[in-house]
């Protein structure tokens, strides 16, 4: 493992980097690594006083000292020039470029069928990788669903999809895997679309193309092993012209401001793709819940749709009044880094986004969102003043992590006419 070790090092640099204060040191199944922190494993866990727990495994249950093993003895599929897909710098980790973007990211769909929130510890499937009452879990447990990497694993995947016959506009196909016994599968799914050439899926393959179609699919394992035969399916895609349709519940008029609510249907397959909005001629958002500020004054919102065909609504518009009743007022100054003096940030970080809660006690007084590239990086946020403590909860994007972060204020907002600058 060290003379591989050390012929990874020059491109991939030191191991500290890579998994942190992780000892690498010594052969497979010395140290752990945690794939799963406090409070990120799926949705369970117990809630209340009942704590979370770091999920880790030991290096060899991903990782044995033959990697091209490992991954299927496949290499080009995911990495034809890894070099040429970062765009950058590399940053010394697995998710950049042509790596290891996502990880886990199916996990809350994969467990959710285990999951029964009615029933206790020691009650539920949960009990399968969990230790009741406790929530730790036995790194051994993994195995009771999760096939694995071995030299004697000689048996093929099987490959399954969603399919239907018919579809209206695209057709997005889903690929699962079972192994060793219908275990849930790891491995890598290829396709091969109107006898064309043959790609790698991963987990997901969407059509657009309106017509008769044929597709062969198939899966390797984690040890090589490949399904005998394609799966050979035909379907059909249907032409969608139709946009969709939205509609709100905003009503004439509103005391202390409002939540208006849209609603949009597609008759296409896929449905609604993104319903848009805009409060008096600003900015547009993406969403279905807007709400609207607790300042006097007429309001138009306009609101549209758009599908996964491309058809996009025509906007539609609905006028209302905001009525407060006379109170002290101050402003909350929401201010991506330094906007405010800068710019934009939409320049320099063209998927910068951010939504946010502010909370007064128990009560939600606002909720809001930017998002490029129409975003100035300040929203400013008009609340009343306030004997209790706001708290404002801003999620934003980092685009150099690939993640999103949270930042909180808590703030007194006592003074009328007081601005108070919040910088995130």
């Amino acid at each position: 493992m060290a003379s591989e070790c050390d012929t990874c090092i020059p491109c991939h640099g030191s191991i500290e980097d890579i998994h942190g204060d992780i000892n690498h040191s010594a052969e497979p199944g010395s140290g752990q690594v945690v794939i799963f922190p406090d409070n990120a494993h799926d949705s369970a866990g117990w809630t209340g006083d009942k704590p979370y727990f770091d999920v880790t495994v030991e290096c060899n249950v991903c990782h044995a000292s033959d990697l091209p093993a490992v991954h299927g003895q496949d290499c080009e599929t995911c990495h034809p020039s890894p070099y040429d897909t970062l765009g950058q710098l590399w940053n010394k980790g697995c998710q950049q470029g042509g790596c290891h973007p996502f990880y886990h990211q199916d996990s809350s769909k994969a467990h959710l069928p285990f999951e029964d929130p009615y029933q206790g510890p020691g009650e539920n499937d949960c009990d399968r990788c969990h230790l009741p009452y406790a929530g730790a879990v036995v790194q051994a447990n993994c195995l009771n669903c999760h096939a694995s990497y071995g030299v004697s694993d000689v048996s093929p995947p099987v490959t399954s999809a969603n399919l239907l016959n018919e579809y209206v506009g695209p057709a997005k196909i889903d690929f699962s895997i079972t192994d060793n016994g219908g275990k849930v599968g790891l491995g890598r799914t290829f396709y091969s679309l109107d006898s064309g050439p043959v790609i790698a899926a991963g987990k997901n393959l969407l059509v657009t193309a309106p017509g008769s179609h044929n597709l062969e699919f198939w899966s390797m394992d984690q040890s090589g092993n490949t399904e005998a035969a394609p799966t050979y399916a035909t379907f059909n895609i249907v032409a969608d012209t139709t946009p969709p349709t939205t509609s709100s519940d905003a009503q004439a008029s509103y005391s202390e401001g409002a939540v208006v609510t849209l609603t949009a249907t597609d008759a296409s397959t896929l449905g609604v793709k993104n319903t848009y909005y805009r409060l008096n001629g600003g900015a547009s958002y993406v969403g279905t819940r807007v709400t609207i500020p607790a300042v006097n004054g007429n309001y138009t919102l306009a609101y549209w749709s758009e599908d996964w065909s491309g058809n996009i609504e025509a906007e539609n518009s609905v006028n209302f009044t905001v009525t407060v009743t006379p109170v002290n007022y101050g402003t909350l100054k929401l201010v991506w880094g330094d906007s405010d003096a800068s710019g934009s940030p939409c320049g320099i970080d063209p998927d910068a986004q951010a939504n946010w809660v502010v909370k007064n006690g128990t009560n939600t007084v606002a909720t809001g969102a930017g998002i490029c590239p129409d975003w100035s990086g300040v929203d400013s946020l008009v609340v009343p003043t306030s004997s209790t403590r706001y708290l404002i909860i801003i999620n934003w994007w980092d685009s150099y992590n690939e993640d999103w972060e949270q930042t909180t204020f808590a703030v007194d907002v006592t003074v009328p006419g007081q601005e108070i600058r919040l910088s995130y």
